[in-house]
């Protein structure tokens, strides 16, 4: 029997490529980092001269070198992680839709999303703080996407994915790992291609991070424990017969 960990990535990847409305959200970070990158690596670089030496008087040189300005490169990253952070829960949700058999909505999305946005952003930071502490990264994985699913706040979600890890440890950190593993190797093998393999690079990796995402969605929806029965009716009341006189 396959792991549920691996069927929510193959999951992940048929139903962003079945439904490319999917990418939409995360066309906005992308084209802000591709402009953050370009204006890095080729409008404003940083250039420094190194001193060398010659075997001709005055037996010194200067020799200018190019290289990214770093500045932009982690500012560029930064807002467009932050942008990326409102991609993420619109396509949460939309993954969420589509998974229950819905039709995506990209106006019904951002408009729920908007209107969450101060839970989100304190579950964003509890995430980040999560995401530092390094052994709780699963449980920084799962709270937004259950703050979306289950329309909790802050807390409660941060509870409930760490329930949701405990009770599922194994697949857990499986998943996690696939995750980490692959984004390594997509991140690192495209910067290796001279000229264009940091912009091609940040191309895929947005693209990978919508198919994490929706597999996330399913692989929390796959092992989520169901909710709890209704309580059952209350009993009618029958009143006595009136006494017989």
């Amino acid at each position: 029997m396959s792991s549920k960990s691996t069927e929510s990535i193959l999951r992940g990847l048929d139903i962003s490529t079945k439904n490319p409305g999917l990418f939409i959200p995360a066309l906005a970070p992308l084209m802000i980092h591709l402009l953050f990158i370009i204006s890095a690596y080729v409008i404003f670089p940083m250039r420094y001269r190194i001193l060398s030496p010659s075997p001709l008087p005055p037996f010194y040189t200067y020799n200018e070198v190019v290289v990214p300005n770093t500045w932009l490169v982690w500012g560029g990253y930064f807002i467009a992680s932050l942008v990326g952070f409102i991609a993420s829960c619109i396509i949460v949700d939309m993954a969420n839709d589509i998974i229950n058999g819905h039709s995506i909505n990209l106006n019904k999305s951002l408009n729920f999303v908007v209107n969450k946005l101060g839970t989100l952003i304190l579950a964003a930071i509890i995430s980040a703080i999560c995401f530092i502490t390094f052994i709780l990264i699963p449980v920084a994985l799962f709270i937004i996407t259950i703050t979306m699913i289950e329309g909790t706040d802050a807390i409660e979600s941060t509870k409930r994915a760490i329930d949701f890890v405990i009770k599922n440890l194994g697949e857990v950190i499986i998943f996690v790992v696939i995750v980490i593993v692959i984004s390594i190797i997509f991140g690192a093998a495209f910067t290796l291609i001279p000229i264009v393999g940091v912009y091609i690079g940040s191309i895929i990796m947005w693209m990978v991070n919508v198919i994490f995402t929706v597999a996330s969605v399913y692989f929390y929806l796959a092992l989520r424990s169901p909710p709890p029965p209704p309580p059952p009716p209350a009993a009618a009341y029958n009143a006595p017969p009136p006494p017989q006189v």
